[in-house]
């Protein structure tokens, strides 16, 4: 069952190039490690880099809307428009890889997350 929204925390807080700042998680797509940082990839395209291991982010962000799909990308649940043999792809296109080992495990929590989520909305 998901949660309601008033349990979820609302914002990921996390310091960009010396910036303090709160996203919203409803805007995060993914989140991936490149180069030894975390980028955060919003609504509209919009990125913003940290030094917080993915691991500590992991953990500030609702386990039930986010999956680790493999150790390098975090993906946010709702932002999932099809799953792919190989890969989620989110509402803005990107192709999110799936790990060779966790493929069957993520698409089933996908396919359950998607299909719980439209029976809520009907």
């Amino acid at each position: 069952m998901l949660p309601t929204h008033e349990s979820l925390p609302s914002h990921l807080r996390i310091i960009s190039k010396r910036t303090r700042l709160e996203i919203p998680i409803s805007q995060i797509h993914f989140i991936e490690v490149f180069d030894w940082k975390c980028i955060v990839h919003c609504d509209a395209g919009v990125q913003h880099e940290t030094n917080v291991p993915l691991k500590d982010i992991q953990t500030r962000l609702p386990p039930e809307q986010f999956i680790r799909c493999n150790r390098s990308f975090l993906v946010n649940l709702d932002h999932v428009s099809s799953v792919e043999k190989d890969a989620l792809i989110t509402d803005d296109g990107a192709a999110v890889p799936i790990s060779i080992r966790s493929r069957q495990e993520v698409r089933r929590i996908c396919a359950d997350y998607l299909w719980h989520k439209a029976s809520l909305t009907q």
